[in-house]
């Protein structure tokens, strides 16, 4: 009983301190009474808004966007993190204000990250007290407060990462009898579900895991089919990712995300100054290069699992930095101008990777002082790193209060020149469309591109085509969640170009007729234009069949999530039972 007591008084004290300093970090914004509209917040609320509507509504379109995106239609969701999309459109329908949506999701992706850190700590054998001081630094690293600061959704990636390394240990401790393909599943799953660059890197990561463990292990076998297990039910865990890859990118030549040319002006390296986009800063420089000496210096009383967290650091640590060619490489491969773009990108798996095998270093080493000084130098660490942290969160959000409050303008188009009033007035609004009429966000990711010729995305022809191209056209969506649109033609056969997009799946009848494709000229983004059937009111309907993704593939997808989270969570529970007990 009295064992009993003391864990669940532990868990409460480190339940309470990563609460609270969650809450301090989304301090400024309730203090400031603030929205934070950052380079990708449009983007993402666009994307967010949509699926809130269709939860409002219940007109469900899972591949067109009818309520996002000037309601042009385009394919956005179906291909970037789905299942967060309605996820967070789901909790935009709770709390109906884009500023509680801010200040929530932030304070949740500070909590989970601490969390996921302290549990990847202790996984690593670090004391409670260090791992809680691993929790505290990891919340607020550089990319943990991407979202706060500018609404990055690489950050949704990054707060699963922990977890993803945790299970990459499971495969190489105890001949991988800790690994559960359920957790393994889930977790894989779900940041693909989230994010597709986090979930390349952690698959990547948990493959360098897999050949470590397969090679020491005695049961390769059992390891093999655990992960080949978990690979299977990821892939209908995910079904509708890949399925709606499949669909678009073999059937339309779209545009890709801007390219970033100079790669190289795009890295962070060791720095003794504040960390930013281009500096790891001072703490976590000293936390790296403290973790690489000691690595190869106790080499023989550091565990297996701590000598591959870290190599895998150092090796995501070079290529966040400016060693690494990467204007000469975007050169031989361009892709990765549009995919990766950014390399400090990289800075999230080695923040990961370094931070929590420090932390499992001075634990375990025979070094006298180790644990005490360790704890000092990671609370020191810790306060510099949370209140610069506070600092940045702090200033981002008092530009909401100044006379330009939109924190970045670029790509932005505005309607009628908003003043500083009109524009606070229209995303504090009940009405939450209203600050996205106001303010239209430029994007080119996975627009159709009809040019025979490969040109590169131009803002001016997506403002012509759909922004500011409005003709007298009134939009409304079905309850089978097509876009009806509706004018009026002065007289049979007037040409009308209308403010959306097709792609090679999108059905389109004009007053009650199916078009051919002769019936349709196109623009570069694959814009119609088409002549009224009839004089007065003409209405067009755009739907999108996808022969890949349907109502019983999306619906096998969720059940399959259902039964799987509810799986775990009984697991779990009977686990943490046997344990108290």
């Amino acid at each position: 009983m009295v064992n009993k007591f003391k864990h669940l008084k532990s868990n409460w004290a480190i339940f309470g301190i990563i609460f609270a300093l969650s809450l301090f970090l989304v301090l400024p914004q309730l203090l400031n009474h603030s929205l934070v509209l950052g380079g990708d917040s449009l983007f993402h609320f666009n994307r967010i808004y949509d699926t809130y509507m269709q939860f409002k509504t219940g007109n469900y379109s899972y591949f067109q966007s009818n309520y996002g995106f000037q309601q042009s239609g385009r394919v956005v969701n179906a291909l970037y993190g789905p299942g967060m999309a309605y996820l967070l459109g789901s909790s935009l329908l709770v709390l109906q204000s884009w500023i509680k949506f801010e200040v929530m999701t932030s304070f949740f992706i500070f909590f989970v990250s601490g969390y996921s850190m302290y549990f990847l700590s202790r996984e690593l054998n670090s004391t409670k007290k260090i791992s809680l001081l691993t929790a505290s630094l990891f919340m607020g690293s550089f990319y943990v407060t991407r979202w706060s600061i500018d609404q990055n959704f690489m950050t949704w990636g990054v707060m699963l990462m922990p977890l993803i390394v945790l299970i990459g240990i499971k495969m190489i401790k105890n001949n991988a009898q800790d690994l559960k393909i359920l957790s393994l599943a889930l977790i894989v799953s779900l940041i693909i579900q989230i994010h597709l660059l986090s979930a390349l890197m952690s698959i990547g990561v948990l493959g360098v895991f897999f050949i470590i463990g397969f090679i020491q292990t005695n049961q390769k076998l059992q390891l093999f089919l655990k992960c080949l297990f978990a690979s299977l039910l990821s892939l209908v865990l995910t079904f509708n990712v890949w399925g709606s890859m499949l669909d678009i990118f073999t059937t339309n030549k779209l545009y890709t995300t801007f390219a970033h040319v100079n790669m190289s002006s795009s890295t962070m390296n060791l720095s003794t100054a504040n960390y930013s986009p281009s500096q790891i800063g001072l703490v976590i420089s000293l936390i790296f290069i403290l973790q690489i000496v000691l690595l190869f210096s106790k080499w023989h009383e550091i565990s297996l699992a701590n000598k591959t967290v870290t190599i895998l650091g150092i090796f995501f640590l070079i290529l966040t930095s400016s060693l690494v060619p990467w204007n000469r490489l975007a050169a031989l491969i361009p892709p990765l101008q549009n995919f990766l773009q950014f390399p400090f990108r990289f800075d999230s798996f080695a923040t990961v990777l370094l931070l929590g095998g420090f932390g499992a270093t001075i634990s375990t080493i025979s070094l006298p002082g180790a644990i005490k000084n360790g704890e000092l130098f990671l609370i020191i660490g810790s306060i510099f790193i949370l209140g610069q942290s506070y600092i940045d969160i702090q200033h981002q959000n008092e530009i909401w209060n100044s006379d330009s409050p939109v924190a970045y303008k670029g790509s932005i188009v505005f309607s009628n020149h908003p003043n500083k009033k009109q524009i606070k007035h229209a995303f504090t609004d009940n009405d939450l469309s209203k600050g996205l009429i106001l303010a239209k966000k430029i994007a080119p990711d996975y627009l159709p591109n009809n040019n025979s010729k490969k040109i590169d995305f131009h803002n001016n022809t997506y403002i012509k085509d759909v922004i500011m191209h409005q003709p007298n056209v009134i939009k409304t969506v079905t309850d089978k969640g097509n876009l009806n649109l509706k004018w009026v033609a002065a007289k049979k056969g007037e040409k009308i170009s209308l403010p959306i997009v097709l792609y090679s799946n999108s059905e389109i009848t004009l007053n009650g007729k199916k078009l051919r494709t002769q019936d349709i000229k196109l623009s570069s983004l694959s814009s119609p234009t088409v002549k009224s059937t009839q004089k007065g009111i003409n209405t067009l309907t755009l739907g999108y069949h996808s022969k890949i993704i349907t109502k019983t593939s999306l619906t096998t997808v969720i059940l399959t999530w259902i039964i799987s989270i509810l799986a775990a969570i009984t697991l779990t529970f009977k686990k943490s039972k046997k344990e108290i007990s």
